[in-house]
């Protein structure tokens, strides 16, 4: 188990609260780690005498004495809990004083090393390295070290910013709270939000029209909880363990009559269809005649971090401590996206309104299971008051409030299949789109996105803003399922536009009817997503297909990208689409083996649908491909798309593995780049990390797209923002001076004497620096995506860009430069998708600046001096597919 980070920051108001930061596992609510059968870590023997060793220095404005004696208190408040088992000791100071100079193997500690560190980060340089000046972060902590066959905690360490500590009471609040974290409890929320984020609107019961409980008076009270993720100002406080946090840790470390004297109510909650399970939805038991000190709250899924409808903890929720014989209201509560982080994913929105448990009216039609109706349980001491089941109740037809860049969740009164996959709800996103598995707030709409994403139906993905007019809804029968989206404008306010998406449950087919339209943009289409498109899919014309039926079969992804040079034109029209297909590697499988390798000729791609490749199942299939290659050619092998870990293999006639790579290509893609020695036949295998052995035993699975190409170009690897110098075999005269070498920059452009890895492309640094040829100096990055190579010939050198997008960007760019022993040079230009750059030869070192040229006013420019065009928003790029010659 790694240390986790889990933070404290202070909370005055909502304004000025600051966010914790640190990754924190999935797991329980109210504990930071579960094993995998859903136990909760807990120290040995009960949590008797759990060790900690102080620091040795001072902790802010207190002496070390200072720190130790309300670090000693801090843990004595969770000790003092009577239903609870944990005790503490004081093992002894560490054995050196942990500063910002020696604190590397305490943050990460390799190896248990039979110390619990409470690090007393006097002059807060540690959290300023850690999380920048003025960050809030009051502390951290969490278990180090775990057993996970005994689900036992073996160490554990805290880190207290001592700046932050104004005195001696702020201390001990502060400390509770990390200690709580010191032994595995988790976040939790029941009262915080209530005072932090009231002015939001939340309220004590079902928001936003409960009054049953009124506000809490929090003045001089102990009535928020210690594990809640911000600290108020003193007087509210947080020392003394709250009811929740009794429970929480009494859960993990229980006296052994805990739970035979206290009451426990648990149950499920469920999606609006009444079966799903839902985990991640925080669970309020309030007791009627104390609602806010006699209270209990959980997560349902709390002890698993599984989202398998086939994992039995998936949905459920339990909530122990809580007083015999008094009675409860039991209700969902949404946790405000603003309200701290938490120990497991929160599901944001819930797919329904805030509701109390109705007893036999529980429903998800709100006409018999009212959100604001209640029934009361009194718990029995030792007799769980289980199969309180919550069903959420489902929006009812009719309109989905939306606000601008939002989106709502909305369960179907059916399944459907789309792209191999089943779904009982779909996101419907104020954007103009639909999405499968989660929501989407992106008004960005772009090709790159809609292909490598979730599934999506997009009838006008745009920047639509339906809380500035207009109404979304939707309308359902057993067998079909409509949204409408009605009047609703761009962002800001601008036009009304109205279409209705209508899915069909026995043939899973899509009907989009488009009425009046005034975007003239966006992006109209249906994308599998990235797990089953290769992301290169073209265009089409939409309105052409009319009146038949799009086939979906044959193609992942069919869209249309609307804009400046092609507005919309579907206005008055329908797009009907037929459903989409289970896609399988049915052209190339079995191919699990060398001898069953799927024989191809170079060179090869598998973008086409009639190549789709896949590893499929995950876990369970690798693919191999047999191919000739001849001596003397460099062999370049890529994964240029896919949503898995990919490792590549090849091997020579013989079976001998000759090259290999995990993640050379794009992100956790694979590339290899060979220099053939021999001719004949090879293999290369693909699988996923850790599958070394490309038996098929890998950990990710899906779609890939593989690309296999000979070269006589000898490949330039390049990082981004990176140069490489290459050697010319010839001289070349360029600005006055002879080169016999160039440095290749991955941003576009040549430079002679040194590299150059910049990537802010400028008029007076072009001036300034060396001698240069810009064939497009951009911010590119090459290790995203293409290649760069260079050719040799007769006194030539043919640098070549193919394929390589801009930094962040999916769009490519291609072009090269031949630099010839004669001083001259030519820039050829295939497809550009950047409007930004420069373009130009200059002899640098402060070269005077002669204005800017029209380079495609065509014609031959001067190989020495400066000669440059500057591209940009007001002046977009112009040169595709044409050729520039400098001459001496």
């Amino acid at each position: 188990m790694r240390n986790t980070i889990s933070c404290l920051t202070r909370l005055a108001t909502v304004a000025t609260a600051i966010f914790c930061l640190g990754a924190l596992p999935a797991s329980a609510a109210d504990s930071l780690f579960v094993c995998e059968s859903g136990v909760p870590f807990a120290y040995p023997g009960g949590g008797a005498n759990i060790i900690f060793n102080p620091d040795q220095g001072g902790l802010g404005p207190l002496t070390n004495a200072q720190a130790v004696t309300a670090v000693t208190q801090a843990f004595q408040a969770w000790a003092d809990v009577s239903t609870a088992s944990a005790t503490f000791l004081n093992d002894g100071q560490m054995p050196f004083d942990v500063t910002l100079a020696n604190v590397g193997p305490i943050l990460n500690p390799p190896a248990p090393d039979g110390l619990s560190p409470i690090v007393f980060d006097e002059d807060g340089s540690i959290f300023t390295a850690l999380f920048g000046a003025g960050s809030g972060i009051l502390g951290f902590a969490g278990p180090d070290f775990g057993n996970f066959v005994t689900c036992e905690l073996l160490e554990g360490s805290a880190f207290l910013n001592g700046p932050e500590f104004d005195d001696l009471t702020v201390a001990q609040d502060i400390m509770v709270h990390e200690f709580g974290h010191y032994i595995n409890l988790g976040h939790v929320e029941l009262n915080g939000q209530l005072v932090g984020f009231s002015e939001g609107g939340d309220t004590s019961g079902p928001t936003p029209d409960n009054t049953t409980f009124g506000a809490p008076s929090f003045i001089g009270t102990e009535v928020i909880e210690t594990m809640y993720p911000f600290y108020f100002d003193p007087g509210v406080g947080t020392r003394t363990p709250h009811a929740d946090d009794i429970a929480s840790i009494s859960t993990i470390y229980p006296e052994p009559d805990f739970l035979a004297t206290t009451g426990t109510i648990s149950g499920v909650v469920l999606a609006p269809n009444g079966s799903t399970r839902l985990s991640g939805v925080n669970v309020i038991a309030r007791n009627i005649n104390d609602p806010f000190v006699d209270a209990v709250s959980t997560f349902s899924g709390a002890y698993t971090d599984s989202t398998s409808q086939a994992d039995p903890n998936v949905g459920v929720y339990t909530l122990n401590g809580l007083t015999p014989g008094e009675e409860y209201a039991v209700f969902i509560d949404t946790v405000t996206a603003l309200a701290g982080r938490f120990s497991n994913p929160i599901l944001q929105p819930l797919p329904g309104p805030e509701e109390y448990w109705n007893g036999a009216d529980e429903s998800s039609d709100p006409m018999v299971d009212d959100p604001l109706q209640f029934v009361l349980i009194a718990p029995v001491a030792g007799s769980p008051a289980s199969g309180t089941d919550i069903i959420i109740n489902g929006a009812a037809p009719g309109e989905i409030p939306l606000g601008d860049d939002d989106f709502a969740e909305i369960f179907l009164p059916f399944e459907y299949e789309i792209c191999g996959q089943t779904f009982d709800s779909i996101f419907v996103n104020s954007n103009g789109n639909l999405t499968f598995g989660s929501g989407s707030t992106d008004f960005s709409e772009s090709v790159g996105e809609f292909l490598a994403n979730q599934p999506r139906i997009a009838p006008l993905w745009d920047d639509l803003n339906p809380s500035q007019g207009g109404v979304v809804s939707y309308s359902a029968t057993k067998n079909t399922f409509s949204v409408r989206f009605e009047n609703v404008p761009e962002f800001f306010s601008t036009g009304a536009n109205t279409f209705e998406v209508t899915l069909k449950r026995s043939s899973n087919h899509i009907d989009v009817d488009y009425f009046d339209i005034s975007a003239t943009d966006g992006l109209a289409g249906v994308s599998c997503g990235g797990a089953v498109t290769s992301g290169f899919e073209p265009a089409s014309d939409l309105s052409a297909f009319a009146p038949s039926r799009i086939n979906l079969h044959n193609q992942p992804a069919v869209y249309e990208l609307f804009g400046f040079s092609n507005p919309g034109d579907l206005e008055g029209s329908t797009v009907r689409y037929n459903g989409t297909t289970n896609y399988e590697d049915n052209w190339a499988e079995p191919n699990d083996t060398l001898r069953k390798a799927r024989s191809i000729s170079l060179p090869f791609d598998s973008i086409p649908i009639t190549r789709y490749t896949e590893i499929e199942p995950t876990g369970g299939d690798v693919d191999f491909f047999r191919f000739s290659a001849d001596a003397g050619a460099f062999l370049i092998a890529d994964v240029v798309s896919g949503q898995l870990d990919s490792i590549l293999v090849l091997a020579d006639s013989t079976g001998t593995v000759v090259a290999f790579d995990d993640d050379g290509g794009t992100g956790l893609l694979s590339r290899i780049v060979y220099a053939v020695p021999t001719s004949g036949t090879y293999y290369l295998g693909v699988s996923t990390f850790p599958d070394f052995g490309f038996t098929g035993a890998g950990g990710s699975g899906g779609r890939y797209v593989l690309d296999i190409e000979l070269s006589n170009s000898v490949p330039l690897t390049l990082g981004d923002d990176d140069s490489v110098e290459v050697d010319l075999g010839f001289t070349f005269p360029f600005q006055g001076q002879d080169w016999t070498s160039v440095f290749v920059n991955s941003n576009g452009n040549l430079t002679f004497g040194s590299g150059d890895t910049d990537f802010s492309e400028s008029v007076g640094e072009f001036l300034n620096d060396q001698p240069r040829v810009a064939a497009l100096w951009d911010d590119l990055s090459p290790n995203q995506g293409g290649s760069v190579s260079v050719e040799f010939g007769a006194g030539s050198a043919i640098i070549s860009f193919v394929d390589v997008p801009e930094f962040f960007a999916s769009t490519t760019n291609t072009f090269s430069v031949t630099l010839s022993d004669d001083g001259s040079v030519s820039i050829e230009y295939g497809t550009v998708a950047a409007q930004d750059g420069l373009v130009g030869v200059t002899e640098g070192g402060g070269a005077a600046d002669p204005g800017g040229t029209d380079l495609s006013a065509g014609g031959t420019f001067p190989a020495s001096g400066t000669t440059y065009e500057l591209f940009n928003f007001g002046n977009p790029f112009d040169l595709d597919l044409s050729t520039l010659n400098f001459l001496p």
